[in-house]
Formats: structure tokens, sequence, C-alpha cells
């Protein structure tokens, strides 16, 4: 008989046997396996002093469990609300790097330090005699620090840090992304700020990252106390290293769920350039308790499918699913369905993984477009589609009692599709929706009674006609 914590506990997507999970640190392909590190806490499905753990895979679905890589035991690095927190890594002459930040408290000041720790197998680290590498805030009204994200460019490694103007916790507080850079990861020179937030954007910016991305630079981040929503933003633009300037030419968000942070990105063993992030946030985490089901299975927090992305025409980020889920799939061919104006038609019901990708083919007049994601209990999460007036919106006003995110409404450019490419997976406790080829995306914790699951799609305005597969474990 299947159990309630055999439901939610997701397949496809990384998750602890036991014990809390939050951001990715790092994926690297590294002698013959993937290693994903990640912040959690082993002893306990609570927030406290932060470990990285540390996994392998083959295909980026199947996870070993290998232990903590790095575990706090020096004094820079020993407090109940510290330890080592996030950070990347990098593969450097068949040796890998990693650089985190290690959290401290002395004489009553927090101390958020910037440190580095190297491996040969991926397994055993040890840290840099020099540490802390960065010992200080170069803002001297903050103490909010950390994140470090280390790459290599124009002959040089350069790091971006995240921080704030004041007090992290503090709404007027602006967030801001620091740049240094070195020639041997050991010291390293301060350059600037290479972004500061305006009104509204956060008070905070946490896990910065950057990467290359067609003729551009994409740096994204997690604000904290942002106006409109909470999730991970990105930037595309130009980059001047030396002189600590960064032109943005267009922005956007990352993922319109509630549940989508700390995105890090990372080349797979092709080359190609894939993310991860935490499907959680800090808005309600992990202060509230009941955080779901997942707790009488002993553990908290899931990372998202890795994503691949790739660049519109105009600039826009966009991301779909990693192809190797098709490797770990089971096709059951393509389906066609027409759906009146006005109705709705359920494309899945079960328990088990699923992924659906297809294409919806508006009429003349269709307005409106809703996707329906519902258990047994008639709990139901919405994302609207609404062409008239080019807007997304989600809206968990019915979900199942741990989701309290009401109803969001976001801006986008959709209004003169004729097809509407999408993809779904729900896995577990876990869904995640692809829409316009990629371009937006939905992703939600779910806890479904029964574990029974559905998805609707509806219309209003016209009909719609619905091309789709069905995979599944």
């Amino acid at each position: 008989m299947t159990g309630k914590a055999d439901i939610i506990r997701p397949k496809w997507h990384f998750a602890l046997k036991k014990g809390w999970l939050n951001d990715p640190n790092g994926l690297v392909w590294f002698k013959g396996e993937y290693h994903l590190y990640f912040q959690c806490n082993p002893y306990g499905n609570e927030w406290a002093m932060m470990h990285w753990g540390h996994a392998r895979s083959k295909d980026l679905i199947h996870w070993e469990e290998c232990g903590a890589a790095l575990l706090p035991e020096k004094e820079y690095e020993l407090w109940q609300r510290g330890g080592c927190f996030s950070g990347s890594l990098i593969v450097y002459k068949e040796r890998l790097y990693a650089f985190y930040t290690a959290v401290s408290s002395k004489d009553g000041e927090i101390l958020q330090t910037q440190c580095m720790a190297y491996s040969d197998d991926g397994c055993h680290f040890e840290r840099a005699a020099e540490n802390p590498l960065i010992g200080r805030c170069p803002c001297p009204d903050s103490h909010d620090f950390r994140d470090p994200k280390v790459i290599y460019h124009n002959g040089r490694w350069q790091m971006l840090c995240g921080g704030s103007s004041g007090d992290a916790e503090d709404r007027r507080s602006h967030g801001r992304i620091y740049l240094f850079h070195s020639e041997d990861l050991l010291h390293w020179d301060y350059d600037g700020i290479l972004y500061e937030a305006k009104d509204g954007e956060g008070s905070m910016f946490e896990c910065p990252d950057i990467f290359p991305l067609g003729d551009h630079w994409v740096i994204t981040a997690s604000p904290m106390n942002r106006t409109d929503f909470q999730g991970t933003i990105y930037m595309t633009g130009l980059v001047n290293f030396k002189n600590c300037i960064f032109y943005v030419e267009s922005s956007g968000t990352l993922d319109f769920g509630p549940h989508y942070y700390a995105s890090q990105a990372y080349r797979d063993r092709y080359g190609r350039l894939i993310s991860m992030a935490w499907l959680g946030g800090w808005e309600w985490m992990p202060w509230i308790r009941d955080h779901g089901p997942s707790e009488e299975d002993g553990y908290r927090g899931v990372l998202s499918y890795p994503r691949l992305l790739s660049e519109a025409r105009d600039g826009a980020l966009k991301m779909r699913s990693y192809s190797s889920v098709d490797d770990a799939a089971r096709e059951e061919g393509e389906l066609i369905r027409k759906i009146a104006r006005g109705t709705s038609a359920e494309l899945f019901r079960g328990e088990e993984p699923v992924r659906i990708r297809g294409s919806i083919e508006r009429s003349m007049g269709t307005n409106l477009i809703q996707f329906r994601f519902m258990d047994e209990d008639s709990h139901c999460i919405r994302v609207c589609l609404d062409f008239l007036f080019g807007s997304i919106s989600t809206d968990f006003t019915e979900a199942d009692p741990w989701i309290k995110n009401g109803r969001k409404l976001y801006k986008a450019e959709i209004g003169g599709e004729d097809e509407i490419p999408f993809e779904l997976i729900r896995d577990g406790n876990v869904l995640e929706l692809f829409l316009f080829d990629g371009r937006y995306a939905v992703s939600s914790m779910i806890y479904p009674s029964g574990g029974k699951f559905r998805l609707l799609i509806g219309n209003k305005g016209a009909g719609i006609k619905l091309r789709y597969s069905v995979s599944g474990s």
C-alpha cells in the first residue's frame, strides 16, 4: 500500500533522505561524475548551523548521497546560526575549489567572511590556510556579505558577492552585488559595487550568479523584501569587469511561482548551460513549522529539476527541462484534444511522476487559457494566460493549507501567439510548468491529499486545440 510519504517524495528531483536542504552551491562534471553540493542541516529538518551536503550522479536524475563535504569546524564557522553558507565551485587543474561564506559571531557582532576549500576527489576538502580570504564587508554599515560566485574571465578570477547597503531585514536598504578579482584564487582585490538595487528591488541580493549567454552577460540574484514578488531575477547586458560597470539591457523573472530561489547555472558534461534552484523561499521558511507533510518523512527541501538555458531573440532568458528526463521516461504517444468554448478537459489523473509536453492552438477570439492543478479534495492551483491584457496570473487561494501565496498578477509579453508550447513536470510534491517554449515558468511545492493529481486545461472566448504527449516513470 502506498503511504503519504511515498506519494509526496519526488523521484526525479533531488531531496535528502533525512534533514534540511536549501540553496544549491555547485554542480560540476568532475572525474566522470556529476557532483552536486548544497546547503543542509543533516541533523534535523529545520534550518540550523549550515553544512555543505554532497551527492553524485551520472545522469542528473538518480543521485547517491555522499554525506557532508564541508562541516563547520573552524572558529570562523562555529555558530548555531552560522556555519558554512552558500557559495560556488570551480574545477581548475584537476582540482575542485569550493568558495563559501563562513558565518560566526564575536562579541555580539555577526561576521560573514569569504573562504575557500579544495578537493582532489570531490568528497574530502581541505581548507586554505589563508582563510578567511576576504575578512570584511566592503560596506561598513552592513554585515550582510555572502554567497561568493567565482568565474574565470579576462585572464583572471572574478568573484561576485551578494550584499546590502544596510541591514538586509530593513526594507529601506538596497541589495548590492560586489565585485572582486584575483590572480591566484587566494588574494582578492575589491573592485566596487557592480550593481545596486533600485527602490523596491530588494533590501539584499542573495546568491548572485553570472554567466555569458550569446553576446551578453546574464546576472541572476534572489532579492529579499522585493516589492512585487519573491523569487529570482535576471538581468542581461554588458559587463566591464576592469571598471566594475554593468550595462543592463533587459531584465526579467526566472519563475513566477512562490518557490524558486537561489538559482545557480553550471555547464553539463557536453558544455550546455543548465541551472538548478531551491524550491523554497525565506518569506515563509523556515520559521513557519507547518512546512508540509514531508516533515513526517524527516526531510524538508527539494531542488528544482535541471533546466537548460537559452536566449530568446529579444534577449529574454528561456528555460526548458533538461533532456536527460527522456532517458528516464516512457513516452505514451501524441494525443489530440479539442476543447469547446468556455469548457475544460482533463489531461491527466494519477499519483506517479509525469511529464506532459505539448502545444495549445488558439482560435480567433480565445482571450484566456487556464491551467488547473487539483487534488482529490479539490485543492486547486490556477495559472491563467490572459491574452487580452497581456498577463500571467497565479492563484493559490484554494491551494492546500501549506501554501499561503494568494493571487499574483505578472505582466507578460503575450497576446499575438496562435500556438503556445508548454511543458509540465509533476513529481511527488513538486510542480514545474514551462510556457511559451520556456520563456515563462511557474514552480510550486504541492501536497495533494490522497496523492491523486489532476491537470485540467480550459478557455474563455473561443475553443482551443491541444496536441500533447504524456511521459511517466
